[in-house]
């Protein structure tokens, strides 16, 4: 698998489920929450939030992999009251994607097998 690029995105706090759920990504108050879905046949070893100059947050599920056809339920915190962030995931053969979401419009981050990511509503 060649590096794909996908995104970035910046958020104070994130919080990852254990169990699969079809919880929606909801604006709650300071939160987005959302369902990542892995809809790859790799396995998603981080998922990382930064900013447009390359930085990035710490892994977000630092005790589990997502393994491919799997999803996870998620939540951050959005401290600057935008909809729009960037997201970073990495494989376990090191290869990253990122992209830039609108978590205003999203319930689901799907991971495509094509080199996607996307919000579904």
């Amino acid at each position: 698998m060649t590096t794909k690029i996908v995104g970035a995105m910046t958020a104070l706090a994130l919080l990852a489920g254990a169990a699969p759920t079809s919880a929606a990504s909801v604006q709650d108050g300071d939160y987005y929450t959302f369902t990542l879905v892995n809809g790859t046949p790799w396995t998603i070893m981080t998922f990382q939030t930064g900013r447009p100059n390359g930085t990035y947050s710490q892994d977000w599920m630092p005790t589990r992999i997502l393994a491919a056809g799997d999803d996870v339920a998620m939540r951050f915190r959005d401290s600057e009251d935008a909809c729009e962030y960037y997201v970073k995931i990495v494989f376990d053969d090191g290869d990253a994607w990122q992209e830039r979401l609108n978590f205003c419009e999203l319930e689901y981050v799907v991971v495509n097998e094509d080199g996607t990511i996307e919000g579904i509503e």
